[in-house]
């Protein structure tokens, strides 16, 4: 059962708190860039970081804190090679607003992989 209750903590509380919380940060920035949309939409990317990771925090393997950090900095490397980046000055802004909600996104991933190993909550 904690298993349930972490995976949903992690996946659909994490995700709507993520959502909310870029949507915010944005909404203060002020006018954030319309970047080309291809590739992976960023609601799978998080989902499947955040099943990961909750995963590897709920099994406890070795080295989960340096995995997610290593994470987090792969995703802003290959975002600050944007093509968009270079033409608008506020797209670097976009990029640490993303890098914020991965920390974000992160923290729910923690947080649902220490109640499914029983040790939150």
């Amino acid at each position: 059962m904690q298993w349930i209750i972490g995976l949903v903590f992690s996946l659909v509380v994490g995700g709507f708190v993520t959502a909310l919380f870029l949507r915010a940060i944005r909404r203060a920035l002020g006018d954030m860039p319309q970047l080309s949309r291809t590739g992976i939409p960023a609601w799978l990317t998080g989902g499947i970081e955040r099943l990961f990771f909750t995963v590897l925090v709920g099994l406890n393997v070795s080295g989960f804190p340096t995995a997610m950090v290593g994470w987090l900095a792969l995703k802003l490397a290959t975002d600050w090679n944007h093509p968009d980046w270079k033409k608008k000055s506020a797209a670097r802004e976009f990029a640490v607003s993303a890098l914020l909600g991965g920390l974000v996104s992160m923290l729910f991933a923690l947080i649902g992989g220490l109640i499914c190993a029983g040790k939150f909550l």
